[in-house]
């Protein structure tokens, strides 16, 4: 019985201890790796890494059946995984000074630069869980403005979650990891 309780609370706390790096691994990648998400809604969304750009990494998103169909956006991201930029085809472009703040635990404050001159300062609040990361974040004013929460694989990948603000609910499920 006592060894019963013991395992218990070794358990308890050893899921917070082991889940505190919620760091994306890069160094783990080959380029053409990707994991595929089904968004709901939206639909299937095929995140690629592409490999090194700069000071940091690129990582492609399509839309459609497979990798590669349809490119949607392009993140450029810090060795953690926070995302510096954020690129559509047509330009539409997001920087994020220093970064966004997402793979940084506790309380982190950012800018977000629009391409048309707009910014918007955002206070991020993340916090590790058993499989992956949750998190909220507010706007300028102090308000909240999206939250949610996502596993994590061993590479610090994203896949099932969701994410909940003002547009409603979007729900994320793993479809595939491929890795070379």
């Amino acid at each position: 019985m006592r060894f019963s309780i013991f395992a218990i609370c070794l358990w308890a706390i050893s899921g917070p201890l082991l889940a505190q790096d919620i760091r994306w691994q890069p160094e783990t990648f080959t380029p053409g790796d990707f994991v595929t998400i089904d968004q709901t809604p939206g639909g299937l969304i095929h995140h690629v890494f592409a490999g090194r750009s700069g000071n940091g990494y690129l990582v492609q998103s399509f839309r459609g059946a497979r990798p590669g169909e349809n490119l949607v956006f392009s993140t450029y991201l810090d060795a953690n995984g926070n995302y510096l930029r954020w690129v559509r085809p047509d330009g539409v472009e997001i920087r994020y000074v220093p970064h966004d703040c997402t793979r940084e635990l506790g309380r982190c404050q950012y800018t977000e630069i629009h391409s048309d001159g707009t910014q918007q300062v955002r206070l991020r609040i993340t916090e590790a869980t058993r499989n992956g990361l949750r998190f909220d974040e507010y706007n300028q004013a102090g308000e909240h403005i999206f939250s949610g929460q996502f596993d994590l694989d061993a590479r610090g990948n994203g896949g099932s979650g969701r994410v909940r603000g003002d547009r409603g609910v979007t729900q994320h499920r793993l479809v595939q990891s491929v890795y070379q």
